[in-house]
C-alpha cells in the first residue's frame, strides 16, 4: 500500500510541476501552409496563466509564391498535458490572415495588378513540446485555420526561450 501511495504522490507532484504559473517565453517558428503551399517564418510569445493553461500570440509571414503572399496573426490557448519528458497540448484560438496577389503583366502594355484581402478565422489543432532544459524548448504543432475561402492546415516547428 505504501508503494502505491508513494507512486501516486510522485505522479501528482510531477504533473503539477511541469510548468510554472506566470512563466513567459519568446520564440521563432518555421511553418508550412497547405493553401499557400509555401514556407513561413514567424515569432511568438507565450504566457502561462496557470500550470496547465498557456496563451500564445504569434505572427507568421509566408514567402511569396506565384505572385501570392500571406501573413497571419494568431492568439491561441493551449492546455498542457505532461507525458514523460513532453508536453502535449490541444489548441484553440483566433486568427487574422491577409492574402495579397500582385504581379506585373503584359497585355499590349505593361501594367501592375494588386489585390489584397484579409479575414478573421478560427484555429483548431494541437502540438507537442520538448523542454531541452529549464530555459529552452522546441515544439511541433499542427493547426487548421478555418477562414472560409482561405482554409488551410499549418504545420510548424518552433524554438522558445523561457523566462
Amino acid at each position: 500500500m505504501k508503494k502505491y501511495f508513494l507512486t501516486l504522490c510522485v505522479a501528482l507532484v510531477s504533473m503539477c510541476a511541469f510548468a510554472q504559473k506566470g512563466q513567459k517565453a519568446i520564440g521563432l517558428n518555421l511553418s508550412y501552409g497547405t493553401e499557400i503551399s509555401n514556407l513561413g517564418i514567424g515569432a511568438k510569445g507565450q504566457y502561462n496563466f496557470t500550470d496547465a493553461i498557456r496563451v500564445e500570440a504569434s505572427f507568421d509571414y509566408f514567402l511569396k509564391k506565384d505572385d501570392l503572399s500571406m501573413w497571419d496573426v494568431n492568439v491561441n490557448a493551449h492546455y498542457l498535458f505532461p507525458v514523460k519528458d513532453l508536453k502535449i497540448y490541444p489548441l484553440v484560438g483566433l486568427t487574422y490572415t491577409n492574402w495579397k496577389d500582385s504581379f506585373d503583366y503584359w497585355d499590349g502594355i505593361k501594367d501592375y495588378y494588386d489585390d489584397s484581402e484579409g479575414k478573421f478565422g478560427v484555429n483548431l489543432g494541437g502540438g507537442v513540446q520538448y523542454d531541452i532544459n529549464d530555459n529552452w524548448a522546441v515544439n511541433f504543432e499542427m493547426k487548421y485555420q478555418i477562414i472560409g475561402d482561405f482554409d488551410q492546415a499549418v504545420f510548424g516547428f518552433g524554438v522558445a526561450y523561457k523566462f
